[in-house]
């Protein structure tokens, strides 16, 4: 691919707050590096270069996505909870807040972290799908699929129903998105790609997000989460005054397949214990 047409690229991947090192599969990272920081992690497309994307379109496609989902997101956070149902952790001091509209299954946790000096700690740690770590120990869970930056990148899911077939794969994005200099949104690998290929089928990652629905980010959040139906999961992290505000969404869609349905209320379940835990760690 053309350098000039990767740099555009990196450009616009550096607006939604990519900017670590942030590079497509040129063979020349420091030609197209933005804002490197040595003393950071070893970039995603050093790491696993078999995966890392040199297709623009795919790239942009994929940004699109990322940043629709996150704008959803902060909205959905934003809505009022007086008609949510609640029930306390097991230690009672946080609340979980939950709603039914339809066939979706919304779940909500806030909690407040103090001092503001943790906001970049908090978005490490949630940011974090360390293959070495046990997946009940991290929230961006599945196998890398494809790599556009450290902040965007593409995960295999497991499939967790052997009573399913013909077996297929599942695909979700996972992002960190950066809305401003106190507003991040990590988006969870929750919500399927639309791709309907067998497990030993070589995925056109490209084509499965072009079929991809778009969320609609121009009407009321609750409204376009029906009209999604599908899952959707992550986190709004704002930077307050002198603390930090964390609020986790969980949106489950009850497709008529009870075992994915149960697996995915008891990961949720999961990722709320993860929560309540790095909480007290920080």
């Amino acid at each position: 691919m053309n350098k000039g047409y990767i740099k555009i690229a990196l450009a616009l991947l550096s607006l939604a707050g990519y900017t670590q090192n942030v590079t497509f599969a040129t063979g020349h990272p420091s030609d197209v590096t933005i804002n490197a920081n040595p003393s950071r992690q070893k970039p995603l497309f050093e790491e696993f270069p078999e995966l890392a994307c040199e297709d623009l379109d795919e790239a942009l496609v994929a940004l699109d996505h990322a940043n629709d989902a996150s704008e959803f997101l902060i909205k959905l956070s934003e809505t009022g909870i007086d008609d949510y149902s609640t029930h306390s952790t097991e230690n009672g001091d946080k609340i979980i807040y939950s709603k039914k509209i339809g066939n979706m299954d919304i779940g909500r946790l806030h909690l407040t972290i103090p001092s503001a000096s943790n906001y970049s700690n908090v978005l490490r740690k949630l940011w974090d799908f360390n293959h070495n770590k046990k997946p009940d120990e991290r929230f961006i869970n599945g196998k890398l699929a494809r790599v556009y930056c450290n902040y965007l990148i593409v995960l295999e899911k497991l499939s967790i129903d052997p009573n399913y077939t013909p077996l297929t794969k599942k695909y979700a994005l996972a992002a960190r998105v950066k809305h401003s200099n106190d507003t991040t949104v990590i988006l969870c690998p929750s919500r399927p790609l639309n791709y309907l290929g067998q497990n030993d089928d070589e995925p056109n990652m490209n084509e499965i997000l072009e079929n991809t629905q778009s969320i609609e980010t121009d009407i009321d959040p609750e409204e376009a989460l029906t009209k999604l139906s599908a899952n959707i999961a992550g986190f709004v992290v704002k930077k307050g005054e002198d603390n930090v505000q964390v609020t986790y969404i969980n949106a489950i869609y009850d497709a008529g397949n009870s075992t994915e349905y149960d697996n995915d209320k008891r990961e949720r379940e999961l990722a709320y214990t993860n929560i309540l835990s790095l909480a007290q760690r920080i």
